[in-house]
């Protein structure tokens, strides 16, 4: 009997309760030339320490459980790839650049810049003889652009960071990073129980519920589906002034000595929704979904690849309100809850009763007037600071060389296009701030709202 060409480790049971559907896709932007071979060698050292990334993502026919087919000898085969073009980065990509003011501009998403050979989308995925993890390297004559490709099955976007950090060790001389546990840390939360209650702002769908839902998008793609991608800009200065009128808010309804704190990431996140939703008489219920991190918040093996993020939810507001608050009450309103929602109870709660609902519809808002908005904060992972410069061509005699991050590029793949999409993105080395966002060409053209910063 032939030896078994794959090890089959079954995805997490967090992993394929959700964003089964969805492709991350993140790339650089970098100032000068990197050697194509030295991450070639890099790569191959990677993953064979790690080798469920280039495993074939499949789903059994009987069960239905997703599984990760990893080779029993790792080849770097289909899982790495390398493009020259003739010509300057802005021949070909018009990526956005820092400016001294709040700027709105239209993202470009140059896929074939930056995964020109990975299946399009988990579909092909599954079909394909094809690795799950894809690296490619775009070299043009004035710098280059460094595309990663990760199923969300695999990893959230702390996975994302943790190959990449894995990958530059290498490429500095480092070791390779220890072997990964692919023991599940959230398997015991799945144990057969007394139904869980639902968080704050879930609820599983009823037959009612989903039919409005699916009602309700089919609406909204047949007469509200001009969804643009733009990237907002803002530099340091107006994040330190957003950021101080924030905490001055607070010290105005709380007092000068109050201890009551915001983040950058807050304060810039209220400014982001107060241009979203300008006035208007609506009383719609509105509620924000924002990830929180699960690996600063439970035990989870070191290293860890797979997803680990939770969910929380604002309390209910009408849509009216964000136009009245201040600035600061709403940046409060976003620290309190993932301050009160991110406590042990509350974080054990939430994962046990996603487990329990893992095959149910669930929705954070009013499945038919409710308006929403999803946040993912990935300023945090710092990837616009990720040091490629021992992937740089080596120079005789040359001295010690430093390659920037130009841009931090970003986006997702799947079969419902995204909407009502908030991402805290990035830092610029400038010390401005990076946000991004998938609205109707209405919202971003609102001269009340994001509209006021659209250079023309």
């Amino acid at each position: 009997m032939a030896a078994p060409t794959y090890n089959i480790i079954p995805a997490g049971v967090l992993d394929s309760s959700h964003a089964t559907d969805s492709i991350i896709v993140t790339g650089w932007v970098l100032d000068q030339r990197v050697d194509p071979d030295k991450f070639r060698e890099a790569w191959k050292t990677l993953i064979t320490a790690w080798p469920i990334l280039i495993a074939r993502l499949r789903r059994d026919r009987k069960t239905k459980r997703w599984e990760y087919h990893v080779p029993v000898e790792p080849s770097i085969d289909g899982s790495f790839a390398t493009l020259n073009i003739a010509g300057p980065i802005r021949d070909h990509y018009k990526y956005a650049e820092p400016t001294d003011s709040i700027r709105v501009t239209v993202k470009e998403n140059p896929h074939h810049l930056f995964f020109p050979e990975a299946p399009r989308d988990v579909a092909s995925l599954l079909k394909r003889d094809a690795p799950m993890v894809h690296l490619h390297i775009t070299n043009f004559d004035d710098g280059s652009l460094i595309g990663l490709y990760t199923p969300h099955i695999l990893c959230d976007g702390h996975g994302v960071a943790n190959i990449v950090r894995a990958l530059t060790t290498i490429l500095a001389g480092g070791p390779p990073p220890a072997p990964l546990d692919h023991t599940d840390p959230f398997l015991p939360y799945n144990a057969n129980e007394a139904k869980v209650p639902a968080p704050y702002g879930w609820r599983a769908l009823s037959l009612i519920e989903t039919i409005w839902v699916y009602v309700r998008a089919f609406w909204e793609w047949a007469f509200d589906n001009n969804v643009e991608n733009r990237d907002v800009y803002f530099p340091a200065s107006e994040v330190k002034r957003i950021k101080a009128e924030a905490m001055q808010d607070i010290r105005e309804e709380y007092g000068e000595k109050t201890e009551l704190y915001v983040s950058s990431s807050d304060a810039i996140l209220a400014y982001c929704l107060k241009l979203k939703h300008p006035p208007t008489s609506s009383s719609a219920p509105l509620n924000v979904f924002y990830t929180a991190n699960l690996r600063k918040l439970i035990t989870l093996p070191e290293p860890f690849l797979h997803n680990s993020v939770c969910m929380v939810i604002t309390p209910t507001l009408p849509v009216s309100a964000l136009s009245k608050m201040t600035l600061g009450a709403l940046a409060l309103h976003i620290r309190r809850t993932l301050e009160t929602q991110t406590t042990p109870g509350a974080i054990e709660t939430w994962v046990r009763w996603r487990l329990q609902n893992a095959h149910r519809k669930k929705l954070f808002f009013d499945p038919w007037r409710g308006e929403w908005d999803v946040v993912t904060n990935w300023r945090e992972m710092k990837l616009v600071n990720t040091d490629f410069s021992s992937g740089l061509f080596d120079e005789p005699k040359a001295k010690a060389r430093s390659v920037r991050c130009l841009y931090m590029w970003g986006n997702g793949i799947q079969p419902i296009p995204l909407r009502n999409w908030i991402g805290i993105w990035a830092d610029d080395p400038s010390g401005g701030m990076w946000t991004s966002g998938f609205f109707p060409k209405r919202i971003w053209e609102d001269k009340r709202g994001f509209g006021a910063y659209i250079q023309k």
